[in-house]
């Protein structure tokens, strides 16, 4: 069974970030992620036009919270403290033990091993407290970044499922990269 009590919010710190729930008081930082094009290129929204719009976002991740569908954390940086990103655990499958991560990162912190350091703080987070077995990610090809990511963390690229995500109106393929708990549990022992 997946552990799934989020009460209180489980705060991860790596050696530079906090992962926290994110606040109506990120919400323009929240906004800065989520208007820029480039960002929003591979996600599944378009990228917002108001802050307005972005507060949905905040809304949505409570109630997903509240319903056990998914685990939205605030990426903060901890000099000086500032929402850079989002990073999320959901799809849950309790029967397998699996669950999907996704991940954002503002462009101007691209490049600099946020994405590496956060990820690598939820699937410890999901292995070692939820009582997963496997952590996946779908990748929409040309998203080169993020497969760099996930392979520094030991992702396995398992295929390619074809016209899985519909992106903007597009349906697209998508990279299957995944890391089990026997893989990570060698790795983190090693």
């Amino acid at each position: 069974m997946i552990i799934k009590s989020f009460n209180p919010y489980p705060e991860l710190e790596t050696e530079r970030l906090i992962l926290r729930q994110i606040t109506d008081t990120d919400l323009d930082d929240l906004y800065l992620l989520l208007c820029d094009p480039e960002v929003a290129e591979y996600e599944y929204f378009r990228p917002v036009k108001s802050k307005q719009e972005a507060a949905t976002f905040i809304d949505r991740y409570k109630i997903e919270l509240r319903d056990q569908e998914e685990i939205t954390w605030g990426i903060i940086t901890k000099e000086p403290r500032r929402l850079i990103g989002t990073c999320c655990l959901g799809d849950f499958d309790d029967g397998a033990r699996r669950a999907e991560i996704g991940y954002s990162i503002t462009r101007d912190h691209w490049g600099r091993g946020y994405a590496t350091e956060a990820v690598q703080a939820v699937i410890s987070y999901g292995f070692d407290y939820m009582n997963l077995n496997r952590i996946e990610a779908t990748i929409t090809p040309g998203n080169d970044g993020s497969v760099k990511v996930l392979s520094k963390l030991s992702f396995k690229q398992e295929g390619i499922v074809r016209e899985r995500d519909l992106i903007k109106g597009k349906l697209v393929d998508g990279i299957i990269m995944a890391i089990l708990k026997k893989e990570y549990t060698i790795l983190k022992d090693g």
